[in-house]
């Protein structure tokens, strides 16, 4: 990528994909204003036009990736309703199944989305990971806008709906499918569970988690 490469008003998202660039091959400690600079082929100093600081990039590139993610569940959700007229139970397991597949295909986005790391680090033992919402405001420390919230809402907001069809609670449901999913996500990321060679993640979902006979 080059400066020649995009418009004036395509440089936030330019320098947000530069980050993607670099935090997929060097991980987040390499993220900075002046590396994503580099990356993009601008200059030093363009990215202070739209990041006041390092933290201001690290929430962007995390709202990015919740919107990407919830229009990846949205993408999967259109597909399958072309097909047959949906469930609720399969909206959700369409929607874990995406959930497993941006998570595992994007590990370190993942880990900086959910504020599993910092950019000098795994976080210590002391923050906690707790609803989406909650941890984006206080791991990022950085001023929360109404549109921030809504967008790293977007994949909870997603699943909840798709509970909701199915009848009352759907928000406690939704927040153990996340727990659960977000776990397994975690495991895979990490290693320590391997899905097996020819199984899509829908079928791995379904053979795993405790209600699977309720949404086959």
């Amino acid at each position: 990528m080059t400066s020649k490469q995009y418009h004036h008003g395509d440089l936030k998202a330019s320098l947000i994909t530069a980050a993607n660039v670099i935090l997929s091959r060097d991980g987040a400690d390499a993220l900075s204003l002046r590396a994503i600079a580099a990356e993009a082929g601008v200059s030093h100093m363009a990215p202070y036009a739209h990041f006041k600081n390092k933290k201001e990039l690290i929430k962007s590139i995390a709202e990015a990736g919740f919107v990407e993610m919830a229009e990846t569940m949205e993408a999967v959700a259109a597909d399958l309703k072309a097909t047959k007229r949906v469930t609720s139970a399969d909206l959700v397991l369409a929607y874990g199944a995406s959930y497993l597949e941006f998570a595992t295909r994007n590990p370190e986005l993942y880990r900086l989305m959910l504020g599993q790391v910092e950019t000098t680090g795994r976080k210590s033992k002391k923050e906690s990971i707790a609803a989406p919402q909650t941890q984006s405001e206080s791991t990022l420390q950085v001023s929360v806008t109404p549109l921030f919230s809504e967008n790293t809402q977007r994949p909870f907001v997603l699943l909840k709906e798709a509970f909701a069809l199915n009848g009352d609670q759907a928000e406690a449901k939704a927040l153990g499918a996340w727990s659960m999913v977000h776990g397994m996500a975690a495991l895979m990321i990490e290693g320590h569970i391997q899905r097996p060679k020819g199984i899509s993640f829908k079928r791995f979902l379904v053979a795993t988690i405790p209600f699977s006979k309720q949404l086959k």
